[in-house]
């Protein structure tokens, strides 16, 4: 079960529980001024980073899916009232990203070939099964919830990261960009244990949650590769093919996250026996970035105005 302490937002509203979201922000971001290698210098951290507007939209609005459908069958009055604002964030965060798309598109990247590969992958591995029978239903929904739980950990777990790490300020990083990653890796960290705790709800299996990480760890990890090799062929600029060298380059100047990180160390801690996401991050961090983000004081000043 998750903890009950309550945590203030930046508006001095709070949460019933440790790592459930609040309300949406409703963000928005100027993206005429940032340039295509928005890492100065440096086309592989820039794409590296790139990727997730690739698989965020279609992500995002996949979770909301799977989550919607468990709602009428959660239990707990408190996990059910964090259900909307959850929803409403992560349907924000998929429009944010968005909007990069086109805004790259502008640059001449085309993104569309890879988001609908991406788009028939979630619908052919993790779509509604109505013709099934009852308890067949019911099963997959629990393990699509787990796959949602386990991936909303990865996000935490970067969101987390982007927020602490200053390598890309120092590489001089566009700071409309940086922003976004911000405000975005905040608000994850934020409703870090809703759908975890949607899942404990309705199932609490731990063996479907360690078979769900061993599933998305590697999934996820080959869409990101993926996405960067996509990316960097399709740069107008012709950068040179990406290198696991570039990887663990970037890595050790925190410009990305590294190899093992991804790959080892997150999805450990996920697979203990007392794992719980109110345990992974810092939603007092997460709300002080949210309390100073250009993009959400901005988003505050305009709702306060009755604009938004």
């Amino acid at each position: 079960m998750s903890t009950t302490q309550v945590v203030p937002d930046a508006s001095g509203s709070a949460s019933a529980r440790e790592g459930y979201p609040d309300h949406r922000r409703m963000v928005r971001f100027d993206w005429t001024g940032t340039p295509l290698h928005w890492v100065p210098g440096d086309p592989f951290s820039t794409h590296m980073v790139n990727v997730l507007h690739l698989l965020l939209p279609a992500g995002e609005r996949w979770f909301i899916g799977v989550v919607n459908e468990a709602a009428p069958l959660v239990g707990d009055p408190e996990v059910a009232r964090a259900i909307q604002p959850f929803v409403q964030q992560e349907s924000w965060h998929a429009w944010a990203h968005a909007v990069v798309l086109d805004e790259m598109a502008k640059h001449g990247i085309d993104s569309e070939p890879f988001t609908k590969s991406l788009e028939r992958y979630f619908a052919r591995t993790g779509s509604p099964k109505p013709n099934w029978p009852e308890p067949l239903q019911r099963w997959w929904l629990h393990r699509r919830l787990a796959d949602v739980a386990a991936i909303e950990h990865f996000t935490a777990v970067l969101g987390q990261w982007v927020i602490q790490n200053r390598g890309l300020d120092y590489a001089g990083a566009d700071p409309m960009m940086l922003d976004l990653l911000r405000w975005h890796g905040a608000e994850e960290v934020e409703h870090r244990a809703l759908v975890y705790d949607v899942f404990e709800d309705l199932s609490g299996s731990y063996v479907l949650r360690c078979l769900a990480m061993l599933f998305v760890a590697p999934s996820l990890l080959a869409w990101w590769l993926r996405g960067v090799r996509y990316l960097m062929a399709h740069d107008p600029t012709s950068p040179p093919r990406p290198r696991w060298r570039d990887w663990f380059r970037a890595a050790r100047q925190y410009r990305v996250p590294g190899p093992w990180m991804l790959i080892v160390t997150t999805p450990m801690r996920y697979m203990r026996p007392g794992h719980h996401p109110s345990k992974e991050a810092s939603t007092e961090l997460a709300r002080q970035y949210l309390a100073q983000s250009p993009a959400a004081r901005h988003a505050r000043a305009t709702a306060g105005n009755g604009s938004a």
